[in-house]
């Protein structure tokens, strides 16, 4: 017995039983990267191909034990930010693992289907692009069902690596459907490297006609040499990353760049000498990086205001003594909910003040709250993000007719809109906008580093998905901020600390929005026109051919020529 025939066929229920929940803690990491993926669903992919025909009794079995094996790995490794996550470290191991669990049958189910409804496909094509457009929709559907988003999907949140710049394009499921593709040429080529024909392939190829091993030969190489094609088409689209790198603009004020300095009020509590900060603590940080920053913001919740008349007096002192820019307030508010009528009512919002104005410049409330920690003290709301434009003057040295030459009066405009923390998690969040946004506000606090990591890169996913630029300040001890998109791929910090950075904006500024933005999920039915779309270019006339499914024909038909044998010369027979 060789190291193969252990491993695909005498062994491979306990080897496969093992390989995948190692795989899995990798892959289900807070911040997982493509790689681990892809490698955990080709070993999915590979033992399904024997785990799914065994008899029925075994294959409930090990399918069960697969499920509760990756869902154990996903707990383990999401473990340690998840035991601060609620007061009680019982209930929050409980929650993940009842979310492990779901999220591991899912993709055990998604599996399957591939698995079963492969076998009723004729087009080899069709069996390599099913399961990619099965996992873009199986995460693309938990996104909108999930409390959380898409912090429970199987996805690099690390971004899409070399398809990055298909993001504007495709979206979030663009980056699931090639870690789908790329698991799918991988076990492919496993399958015919070490496993072969499957066994029922075999026992039909002893026990048919003659006539029929042509036909057998002919749909193995059409398999083999469209899973070339197949793996030959993600190289091409990852080839325009290594031409299209992006990188941030210069800072410097000219015709074509708007500088903006903006900056995270995140006050120290060792300069202030108590834990809980208060509103003149977040109004002396900010007086001291006023002269320095264009945009101000504070993180989530960190104030709180126990009405709406207190609300708008704390709003009021912050446009009086912050004077020369744009600040946004982070608040928890106690107000009277007009739905429920309950008086007692608290929601999370952010509102961007400034001296031009007697009332707030925008004004956002939290959409998306977390489970159990804020879903049952805090009041969720339906309305959108929504855009407001902020007009710049001139940098100081900077001549207004420079600044402008079209004349009066001498300012560009800014486009800026604010969401805060989970909200980030949903890629629909900002789909009603009907322009795009110069710059994200967003306000945050996590708990955990890990935690803080994963939702900052949900924020700069989003911004990447819009073409914009994100400012991300999170409160939490544990918290990152930074900015994403734009080219800015790294957070600043870790931790409180006020910081001001100055960032580039082009000008004028091109409003319209990405494919993404604009039409949201659509590349999902490209993907599966892919799928199932050979169908109909079975009737598409191609010249002398009368439809693509001659031309198949034909190129088969030179396969077998090419492949026979050569017939011998000479005489074989002694003599």
């Amino acid at each position: 017995m060789n190291l193969r025939n252990a491993i695909f066929h005498e062994y491979r229920n306990p080897v496969f039983l093992t390989l995948i929940p190692c795989l899995s803690f990798f892959a289900l990491s807070s911040k997982p990267s493509p790689l681990p993926i892809v490698f955990t669903l080709t070993a999915l992919l590979v033992y399904s191909r024997r785990l799914f025909t065994e008899p029925s009794q075994r294959v409930f079995t090990n399918t069960a034990i697969v499920a509760i094996a990756i869902a154990l790995a996903g707990v383990l490794a999401r473990a340690s930010p998840a035991l601060n996550a609620l007061s009680t470290s019982g209930v929050s191991i409980l929650v993940l693992s009842i979310l492990s669990l779901v999220t591991s049958s899912l993709t055990i189910a998604t599996v399957y289907i591939d698995t079963r409804l492969g076998t009723h496909l004729q087009g080899s094509w069709q069996r390599l692009t099913l399961f990619p457009a099965l996992w873009a929709s199986l995460w693309f559907a938990v996104s909108y069902k999930s409390p959380i988003g898409r912090l429970t999907a199987w996805s690099p949140t690390e971004g899409g690596g070399f398809y990055q710049w298909m993001v504007p394009f495709t979206g979030p499921a663009g980056n699931d459907w090639f870690v789908g593709a790329w698991a799918v040429v991988l076990s492919q080529a496993i399958g015919a490297r070490y496993i072969g024909d499957d066994e029922d392939d075999s026992e039909a190829l002893l026990t048919s006609q003659v006539s029929t091993a042509p036909v057998m030969q002919t749909r193995r190489f059409s398999d083999k040499s469209n899973s070339w094609l197949f793996a030959a088409l993600l190289v091409a689209l990852a080839v325009p990353s290594f031409f299209l790198s992006k990188f941030p603009l210069a800072v410097v004020a000219g015709p074509d760049i708007t500088p903006v300095s903006v900056g995270c009020v995140l006050p120290p509590y060792r300069r202030y000498k108590h834990h809980t900060l208060t509103l003149d603590d977040y109004i002396e940080e900010s007086k001291k990086l006023t002269n320095s920053a264009k945009f101000l913001l504070w993180p989530e919740g960190a104030v709180t205001f126990n009405s709406e008349a207190e609300l708008s007096e704390g709003l009021a002192r912050v446009r009086e003594v912050v004077t020369g820019s744009f600040v946004g307030v982070s608040f928890e508010e106690n107000f009277g909910d007009p739905k429920s009528g309950r008086p007692g009512s608290r929601r999370k919002g952010i509102a961007i003040v400034s001296q031009t104005s007697t009332s707030p410049e925008l004004i956002y409330y939290k959409q998306h709250l977390v489970p159990i920690a804020e879903s049952f003290s805090f009041s969720h709301h339906e309305e959108s993000p929504n855009i407001t434009t902020f007009l710049l003057g001139p940098p100081k040295g900077y001549n207004k007719t420079e600044w402008v030459p079209q004349g009066p009066p001498y300012t560009r405009p800014l486009p800026v809109t604010a969401s805060i923390c989970l909200d980030f998690a949903f890629p629909s969040l900002f789909s009603e906008l009907r322009t795009k946004p110069a710059l994200i506000l967003a306000p945050a606090r996590t708990w955990d580093i890990a935690i803080g990591t994963s939702m900052w890169q949900q924020a700069r996913q989003r911004a990447e998905e819009l073409g914009t630029i994100v400012l991300w300040c999170d409160g939490g001890d544990g918290g990152v901020s930074g900015i994403g998109g734009g080219g800015f791929q790294e957070f600043m910090q870790v931790g409180l600390g006020s910081w001001v950075k100055t960032i580039g904006i082009p000008y004028p500024f091109d409003e319209r929005r990405t494919v993404f933005a604009s039409f949201g999920d659509l590349s999902l039915v490209i993907f599966w026109l892919l799928v199932f779309g050979s169908t109909a270019w079975k009737h598409i006339h191609f010249g002398p051919f009368k439809s693509w499914y001659q031309l198949d024909k034909a190129r088969n038909y030179i396969f077998r020529v090419w492949r026979k044998p050569a017939i011998p010369e000479g005489n074989l027979i002694d003599t």
